[in-house]
């Protein structure tokens, strides 16, 4: 214990003596003139590359993307169905079988097979973010993840995530308007955001016809079908404009807000015979109930929907929404902040904006316009950004090579500090910026978790002793270099090594000397 409280003092000491707390990051700082001529130096590429197109570098994977080159390795991670992954999908299926199973299946078991889903999908996360060669896949994974947010303890959205995360991965490589409209009409989001219950306004003598019975003990049946009339519910139509699609308060009124609402009236969930859920019938799944649906005329975003159609007018709006310019604008700023600084320039937004436009929303080829861009090799950029716990997490799991049998208290540790897979309340998900990670009553759980890491002393998980033989016995100032070598690939300032090298050197073993590493700010910076 004794030895634990002096490694998370010697993080706050070096966390202290960095920028992190006084700014977004401690990237490479240069003048104004500098910034314009200058470029990451070659061993800075790599691992700029690693850390925000992959969850960082596992043992070895630098030197091999260098020898394809960081380009061509990029490109390769644009085409993920290219990419063999079959060992880690075969090992998901096996390891979590819920996840390999449809709604219906999954209806044909028990309700305790049902549960299970809630458990299943996040270590299956983990597994895929740490093991996956579909790196790239991964990361976008995440960001829609996030972008499209539901929280699996709400409802039955638990039982239906394990289908919502293979559709995001399904779609996550298209076109954005399928990826929109495939989240639009799936059970979780439906259930998330309460459109599942959203039926059409009652009119004017409807509801005089309740208040004439209201204070009656007997009501005709009508009425009381009536009385038990949800009405509509405007949840998922402002969150799909707001957060999933024309951003806050962007091009859109409250008046639009109720016009789309109305026009999603009656997409809710069932079987395609109208049976509801736990029942016997059609296909499980997205459901048109046409009894409630709204008919009369509405008028979304400058968008007139004529009075009698029914589940088309919807799918018209929501891909309207998807190729609206304001659209273009948000999902490129949005994708901007998370692969290259939490402020990008509006002039790379622009230029994001204008393939996703001219592209009809290629999403791959909107992932490259950012990934090879000028922008991104910037050195400003360079270790700016600040990971957020489920990257940091999987970062350290990879840089370690780490050998995982149980995920249970590695998704602890991720809850601790503040990041519950599939468990975010907040329809917005995660922040990915820096300020939403930087309370350092937060941090401390991360240098435990460095701390533990390295000790070996988190159940289900060990560094092997492949990464840890070439450590033992080294002298204070060869592990160091060693260390920041392996996990610090790119340098650091003169300021961190030295600060790094005096804490190192009173390590009383190479393990604990790994978990100063792994905890230490530059680790935690992308």
């Amino acid at each position: 214990m004794a030895m634990k409280i002096h490694l998370i003092c010697a993080y706050v000491l070096v966390f202290a003596s960095s920028d992190l707390l006084h700014a977004q990051g401690a990237g490479t700082r240069l003048s104004q003139s500098d910034t314009e001529s200058a470029r990451l130096s070659e061993d800075q590429i790599v691992p700029h590359v690693l850390n925000r197109a992959a969850f960082g570098a596992q043992p070895g994977q630098a030197e091999a993307v260098k020898q394809i080159g960081w380009r061509e390795w990029i490109r390769q991670q644009l085409q993920p169905a290219k990419i063999d992954d079959t060992q880690v999908e075969s090992y998901v299926v096996q390891r979590w079988p819920t996840l390999g199973m449809t709604l219906d299946q999954l209806l044909q078991q028990d309700y305790m097979k049902m549960e299970q889903v809630r458990k299943h999908l996040p270590p299956s996360v983990i597994y895929r973010a740490v093991h996956s060669d579909r790196q790239l896949q991964e990361v976008i994974v995440t960001f829609w993840r996030n972008h499209f947010s539901v929280d699996q303890n709400k409802d039955s959205v638990g039982f239906y995530t394990g289908d919502y995360e293979k559709m995001l991965r399904r779609y996550a490589f298209g076109q954005f308007d399928r990826l929109l409209l495939a989240t639009a009409q799936h059970p979780a989001m439906l259930t998330f955001l309460d459109n599942d219950v959203s039926q059409k306004p009652l009119t004017d003598s409807q509801q005089r016809l309740i208040e004439r019975y209201e204070s009656r003990d007997r009501k005709p049946r009508s009425v009381r079908a009536l009385a038990r009339h949800r009405g509509l519910n405007e949840n998922y139509a402002r969150e799909l404009m707001e957060l999933h699609t024309l951003g806050v308060d962007n091009y859109y009124t409250q008046q639009d807000v109720i016009g789309l609402a109305r026009a999603l009236t009656g997409w809710t969930v069932g079987r395609g015979d109208g049976t509801p859920f736990g029942q016997a019938g059609d296909k499980f799944g997205f459901y048109f109930h046409q009894d409630v649906h709204d008919r009369n005329a509405k008028v979304v975003v400058g968008k007139r929907l004529s009075a009698g159609k029914g589940v088309e007018e919807g799918i018209r709006i929501v891909r309207q929404l998807a190729a609206h310019p304001g659209t273009a604008r948000f999902i490129s700023y949005k994708l901007c902040r998370y692969l290259v600084c939490d402020e990008p320039s509006p002039k790379l937004v622009r230029r994001v904006a204008r393939v996703f436009r001219r592209t009809k929303g290629d999403l791959p080829k909107v992932y490259e316009a950012i990934l090879l861009s000028d922008d991104f090799l910037q050195p400003q950029h360079y270790r700016v950004k600040f990971k957020t716990p489920f990257e940091f997490v999987v970062s350290a799991l990879r840089a370690t090579g780490a050998e995982i049998t149980d995920y249970e208290a590695i998704l602890h540790s991720l809850r601790l500090m503040g990041y519950d897979i599939y468990g975010c309340m907040d329809p917005t998900g995660y922040y990915d910026q820096a300020e939403a990670w930087l309370d350092p009553g937060v941090l401390v759980y991360r240098w435990d978790f460095a701390v533990r890491l390295g000790e070996g002393m988190i159940r289900g998980v060990q560094i092997p002793d492949t990464f840890m033989d070439p450590l033992n016995n080294l002298p204070p100032e060869r592990l160091q270099a060693v260390l920041l070598d392996w996990l610090l690939p790119g340098g650091v300032s003169t300021q961190t090594h030295s600060l790094l090298g005096r804490e190192l050197a009173k390590a009383y073993s190479e393990r604990q000397a790994v978990g100063l590493v792994v905890g230490s700010p530059v680790f935690q910076q992308q």
